[in-house]
């Protein structure tokens, strides 16, 4: 909602759907209309969207994600993994998605080399001080619970 509020607000003009343009954009939405907009906008991001195949709810991935044939079990398994650990396909267009493993041979490689960065970033923050980071327990908790993730992920290869 706030994105298409500033997109009026810096074009300085609002078009309805009769073709008439309105230059003051203050009077364009009242304070119940900017209410309504933000619950229809709130209703959109929240719904359930449900697989045209199987009628079962779908996981946003991103507007990046390319999603493998229907048959290819082992690539949508290693999908569903990088979900479980939080891995999505949103970019911002600079650098893209990442690397995204191919088979289960290069899924678990990628898995050992996320885990020993997540495992080297706990050792940093264990050796640091309180002076450093202040949030430093949090981030070891962070580092943690995502390190937890990911041997668990590879506990389902195994």
């Amino acid at each position: 909602m706030d994105d298409i509020l500033l997109r009026i607000k810096k074009d300085k003009v609002y078009h309805e759907l009769n073709g008439k343009s309105i230059r003051k954009v203050g009077q364009v939405f009242t304070k119940k209309e900017r209410n309504t907009l933000k619950e229809l906008s709130d209703e959109i991001e929240n719904r359930t969207v449900k697989c045209p195949e199987c009628t079962h709810g779908m996981a946003n991935l991103g507007h990046d994600f390319k999603a493998p044939k229907v048959s290819a079990k082992k690539e949508w398994e290693i999908i569903e993994g990088l979900y479980r650990m939080g891995k999505t396909f949103f970019s911002c267009g600079c650098d893209g998605i990442g690397y995204i493993p191919q088979n289960e041979k290069d899924y678990k490689n990628y898995l050992e080399k996320v885990l020993t960065d997540y495992e080297n970033s706990i050792k940093f923050y264990q050796n640091s001080t309180s002076e450093e980071y202040l949030d430093r327990i949090e981030r070891i908790n962070y580092w943690s619970e995502k390190k937890l993730k990911i041997q668990t992920e590879l506990k389902t290869l195994k």
